[in-house]
């Protein structure tokens, strides 16, 4: 387990410069306050000072000349030492990061190494300021490209949901015309015409059809009303299934169709049980006061 104290661990694997040996985080250690290079106590001791080339601690530093007392007379060497490393104590502060008694004059401390020059960053207030604008014309520049993708989306959405509003507009009411066309309602008239027919709804039948209701045959004789409803109740109970199919429905007009005259034209397959006729179907419709405004078959015509 690692027990450096974290105010020496920028000592962790640092070598004195002067014995070359390892300085060990919880040895008796010195820094040089100028150039912040860590020694072993004694050694720096024995240096006079710090080991660094040019350092102003360096004892052999031209600069330091003027330091030397010019009069040791009978100083040791160790209280020469000791002189130069005395300092008054109001020439004495605290290190902000230690807490020890330090120099004014250091650049480092010498019992944690910390750097006495580096400040805390500190932003300036026009720097601040600065920042602050362009931070705050960045985040309208952003909130402003957002703001136009949001309208610029929410803009193809309602155009979107326009057009698609008025195509569901356009084609309701394209199929609102169309069911109530008077080419919808003969087109249904004779389609339930065709299903009672298969059906065998003999009251359902005769009632797409007038009173002066007249059919004419590949023979070209013509029967009534009574007599066409005679024959096709007879299908009815003589054949067990009937199927009726209608192709190419045509809705004809011609010099002899009015609003209330229409004219329809199909091919027409009739099957039973043992008999089959194919043949081309016209009828002609009428539509009046005395038919309750309905589409009503007043002639029907089989070649």
């Amino acid at each position: 387990m690692d027990n450096t104290d974290p105010k020496h661990i920028f000592l962790k694997n640092k070598t004195c410069p002067y014995c070359q040996s390892k300085i060990k985080t919880n040895g008796d250690f010195i820094v040089c306050t100028h150039c912040g290079t860590p020694h072993h106590n004694e050694c720096w001791k024995e240096n006079l000072g710090c080991t660094t080339y040019g350092c102003f601690s360096n004892p052999l530093t031209e600069t330091r000349a003027g330091v030397l007392p010019e009069d040791v007379g009978d100083l040791t060497p160790d209280s020469i030492r000791d002189s130069m490393n005395e300092t008054s104590v109001e020439n004495m502060s605290g290190c902000p990061n230690c807490k020890s008694l330090i120099e004014i004059s250091s650049d480092y401390c010498k019992f944690c190494g910390v750097n006495l020059k580096i400040k805390s960053p500190e932003i300036d207030s026009d720097s601040k300021k600065e920042f602050d604008n362009e931070f705050k014309q960045r985040y309208k520049s952003k909130v402003g490209i957002t703001r136009k993708r949001f309208y610029l989306t929410l803009g193809s959405i309602l155009f979107l949901a326009a057009a698609l509003s008025l195509l569901f507009y356009l084609s309701i009411n394209r199929l609102n015309d169309y069911f109530s066309s008077d080419d919808y309602k003969i087109k249904n008239t004779v389609d339930n015409w065709r299903e009672s027919w298969v059906n065998k709804d003999m009251e359902n039948f005769k009632n797409f059809m007038t009173s002066d209701y007249e059919y004419f045959g590949k023979d070209g004789k013509m029967v009534d009303l009574k007599e066409r409803l005679k024959r096709i109740e007879g299908t009815f109970k003589n054949y067990k299934n009937i199927k009726i199919s209608f192709s190419d429905f045509k809705i004809l007009t011609d010099s002899s169709t009015t609003d209330n005259d229409r004219k329809v034209q199909f091919n027409q397959l009739y099957e039973s049980d043992k008999f089959q006729e194919k043949g081309i179907k016209t009828l002609r419709l009428y539509k009046g006061a005395d038919t309750n405004n309905e589409w009503k078959i007043y002639r029907e015509f089989f070649d």
